[in-house]
């Protein structure tokens, strides 16, 4: 697959996405020279702060951001500064020899440290932007596509949600469909987790359908967990419903517990149930010893009772220390007293 996309390329994608002359004229504004090329749209406010953060002693902070770093972590963080008052999306392109090589995309607000380099085009349409960043996305290698769908993700306009779930489909590759399954869990709101519910459900191929799991786990403004759940139960595939399982330990939720217990028993897939045994030790601490302790205890076949002890020694907490003290002390009087 090609890393980047040529202004002829972009130009026979858009103006088939598009009629009129507005997106071609982005192009064309864009394309005219080599270097960073930059604009301004309306941003989401469902992804936090789109920056470059850093941990400093023990608090989240906000780094400037160098357009020309090829290694550099942005993230959206909704723990650390957040987005100024009517924030927007910054977006940047490089171009080079009249290909698009790096895209970037941070909230305005963001300091950028070479952006004295960065050729302004302003004022440009959310939805040309959408479609300029659409086409490159479409035909280019994972870590470009990548930048390029987070930032379709990230403009406001209710078009992002559209294109993001045209380049999930099946037309599109295996990458390209999985960033656009994550961001529109993402930053997509319950619009986008129904389209990544729809993918997690009925796609005839079963990777993506992980994928799509994982995407679920992180969606926002919808019950991911209860969808999680289902899939938990009912994918045709032990490795997806093993997945499922893992990802509802890791949630937070209050119902895991219990319908990660109930599926150990309804299981009749001995890896499905020793995965779900292990997702029951990813419970946070505490919880995860409990529900470890009540598998040994309980009424369940001797290969869960196995996995259990084995989870709960990895374990280390002194809840876990006390029932293992417990079962070596009971087993050695047995064989005293024998």
């Amino acid at each position: 697959m090609k890393s980047s996309t040529t202004l002829a390329t972009i130009a026979l994608l858009l103006g088939a996405a598009h009629a009129g002359a507005a997106p071609t004229e982005l192009t064309r504004n864009v394309m005219q020279q080599d270097g960073w090329v930059g604009w301004q749209v309306p941003m989401t406010d469902s992804v936090g702060m789109a920056c470059c953060f850093a941990w400093q002693r023990g608090n989240v902070v906000r780094n400037a951001c160098d357009l020309d770093d090829r290694n550099l972590n942005v993230s959206t963080n909704d723990e650390g500064p957040g987005p100024t008052p009517a924030d927007t999306l910054s977006v940047y392109v490089h171009v080079a020899g009249g290909r698009i090589d790096r895209t970037r995309a941070f909230n305005t607000s963001c300091k950028v440290r070479n952006a004295d380099q960065v050729r302004r085009i302003d004022p440009v349409a959310s939805t040309d932007s959408i479609a300029l960043l659409n086409a490159s996305a479409a035909t280019a290698a994972d870590e470009l596509a990548d930048a390029q769908i987070s930032a379709i993700a990230m403009h406001a306009d209710p078009a992002a949600t559209a294109t993001l779930e045209k380049l999930a489909d099946a037309s599109h590759s295996r990458e390209v469909r999985e960033h656009a399954l994550f961001w529109l869990a993402q930053a997509r709101g319950a619009e986008g987790a129904r389209i990544v519910e729809r993918v997690a459900t009925s796609d005839a191929d079963s990777e993506l359908r992980e994928k799509a799991v994982f995407a679920l786990s992180e969606a926002h403004g919808f019950d991911g967990y209860a969808s999680i759940q289902r899939i938990s139960r009912q994918d045709k595939s032990e490795h997806v419903r093993e997945q499922a399982l893992f990802w509802m330990a890791q949630m937070g939720d209050a119902r895991a517990r219990g319908d990660i217990v109930a599926a150990i028993g309804s299981e009749t897939s001995d890896s499905v149930r020793e995965q779900a045994v292990f997702a029951l030790s990813q419970l946070k601490e505490g919880e995860a010893e409990n529900a470890l302790i009540a598998l040994i205890r309980g009424n369940y076949p001797r290969k869960v009772k196995e996995q259990a002890l084995f989870w709960l020694g990895q374990s280390g907490s002194p809840q876990a220390l006390d029932f293992l003290d417990e079962v070596l002390t009971r087993h050695v009087g047995k064989a005293t007293e024998s």
